[in-house]
């Protein structure tokens, strides 16, 4: 079962097909019995500058660390969709509460 265990947010870019753009993402990590954690990463970004930069379902959010989280969107982008558009991306494979601080120094425990 997961707990909720941190959370905090920061700068970044995103990343698709060598053009990138500045973005805000959120970190929220929960943290399994066996004491693994899972970070999950969302932002918002534009629909336009997405499609402008031919966005097919996958990016990359540069962290200030200069750390690269793939992010995704599923389903179909068009000019129907949302102006904006939430991306998420997990990284789940942190054990214990240091190497989760370590990599993330942005939560807020």
């Amino acid at each position: 079962m997961l707990t909720f265990a941190a959370e905090g947010s920061s700068q970044g870019k995103l990343e698709i097909n060598g053009h990138s753009e500045p973005v805000s993402y959120e970190l929220i990590v929960a943290r399994e019995e066996d004491d693994a954690s899972q970070v999950r990463i969302r932002l918002n970004a534009s629909r336009d500058w997405l499609l402008k930069q031919g966005f097919k379902g996958d990016a990359v959010l540069v962290r200030s660390n200069g750390s690269r989280i793939a992010v995704r969107r599923d389903g179909v982008l068009d000019v129907h969709s949302s102006v904006c558009v939430t991306l998420e991306g997990y990284d789940g494979t942190l054990r214990g509460v240091d190497e989760v601080s370590d990599a993330y120094p942005e939560l807020k425990h």
